[in-house]
């Protein structure tokens, strides 16, 4: 009988052992390259992108599904934040460059109250207006919400045809945010965040509560059309490297905790996407609703340690550093994953993935190692 990446990676979310350990990368910008499509491709042309993904998987090996994707969501990245970023393919930008994007405050620490006494949809709104040329009038708003609506109809068809091969989508576009994690990158940058912790935290606990709601159900919109019931959730700015733990506990947990057991409640599953090394805040998820969450890392963090605090409540996902897809050789990814695969799989509830992305430039024989890997040391027994 086959068993489905769906069903692998389910299984592995419930903290049980499927038949084999899940090998879930983010893979879409290294594919892209490899694949030869552009980055513009990538973001625009959700087709072009599948085909790519499936020559590089053809070459290299399987996958049981795949973390992330940019796949489609060009539109979607500009319409997120304020700052428009900067997208291949546009205002001069090479179109095989990676999209990035651009950090600068476009709001000063008086705004923290008007979001509060406004309503965040409208200030936003504002904002958005002010910052991007096609949302001025009213036809163009809703030109690029109807465009916005297309393209997460061609992502719920790439996530269909997928399926059908047994590789599961993990997150499509749900995509979403902790209001401090918006506030800070979104919309102050790190330098104005970082003082305002200081000089303002009542005004950001504020401000939070008003956008709690809205991102919420960011995540949760275009689930009836592609029927992922997973959500990810970038954790950046309120880790260690950013927030002492006394700031993280007053600003930052309760918005972690909230989300998650929002989410949890409606029986979808939270992927914890935490950059950087979040080791001396792992016992902060602890007690989060139980078989509820992926904790995805990317490297830095100690994950034999998540392994040990998580045990019996969530699931790990993680790490083959992106150094090391970039740098090393395939006897050291491969040595890297069955140590990986022996301590952190062990007993189940483990999803092998890349430490956040694969590089664009890594070696196509390293990424080839971990497919391998998967599939050498990754049966249980």
């Amino acid at each position: 009988m086959t068993v489905s990446g769906r069903e692998r990676i389910d299984t592995a979310v419930r903290l049980g052992k499927p038949d084999r350990v899940p090998y879930v990368p983010i893979i879409d910008l290294f594919a892209t390259r490899y694949g030869g499509i552009t980055q513009h491709d990538l973001l625009y042309d959700v087709e072009k992108a599948d085909d790519a993904l499936d020559n590089t998987l053809k070459a290299l090996g399987p996958i049981d599904g795949q973390n992330m994707s940019y796949a489609g969501l060009g539109r979607f990245l500009c319409l997120l934040t304020p700052n428009l970023p900067r997208i291949p393919g546009v205002d001069g930008i090479p179109a095989h460059e990676p999209w990035q994007f651009v950090e600068k405050p476009v709001m000063e620490p008086h705004e923290y109250t008007e979001i509060e006494e406004r309503g965040v949809l409208s200030w936003l709104v504002d904002k958005l207006r002010l910052n991007h040329p096609n949302l001025r009038t009213s036809s163009g708003l809703l030109r690029e919400l109807a465009g916005l609506t297309g393209d997460n109809h061609a992502i719920a068809r790439s996530v269909r045809r997928w399926r059908t091969r047994g590789v599961e989508t993990l997150v499509a576009s749900n995509f979403s945010f902790t209001p401090i994690e918006y506030i800070s990158i979104h919309l102050r940058g790190f330098e104005g965040f970082t003082l305002d912790m200081y000089r303002h935290a009542d005004e950001i606990r504020a401000a939070s509560r008003a956008v709690i709601g809205g991102t919420k159900v960011a995540g949760l919109v275009p689930m009836p059309i592609n029927r992922v019931r997973r959500v990810f959730l970038g954790g950046a700015r309120t880790g260690p490297g950013f927030m002492t733990p006394g700031q993280f506990e007053e600003l930052a947990l309760p918005e972690w905790r909230e989300m998650v057991e929002f989410y949890s409640g409606l029986g979808v599953t939270s992927i914890l996407h935490l950059d950087g090394d979040w080791t001396s805040f792992l016992h902060y998820f602890a007690d989060f609703p139980a078989r509820s969450c992926i904790m995805n890392l990317d490297g830095a963090t100690d994950i034999r340690r998540a392994k040990e605090l998580m045990d019996g409540r969530m699931c790990i996902m993680g790490d083959v550093p992106a150094t090391l897809l970039k740098l090393g050789e395939p006897d050291e990814v491969d040595e890297y994953c069955r140590s990986l695969i022996a301590d952190v799989g062990e007993g189940g509830g483990f999803i092998l993935s890349s430490g956040c992305s694969i590089p664009v430039d890594a070696k196509p024989a390293n990424v080839a190692a971990v497919s391998k890997a998967a599939q050498r040391y990754g049966w249980y027994h």
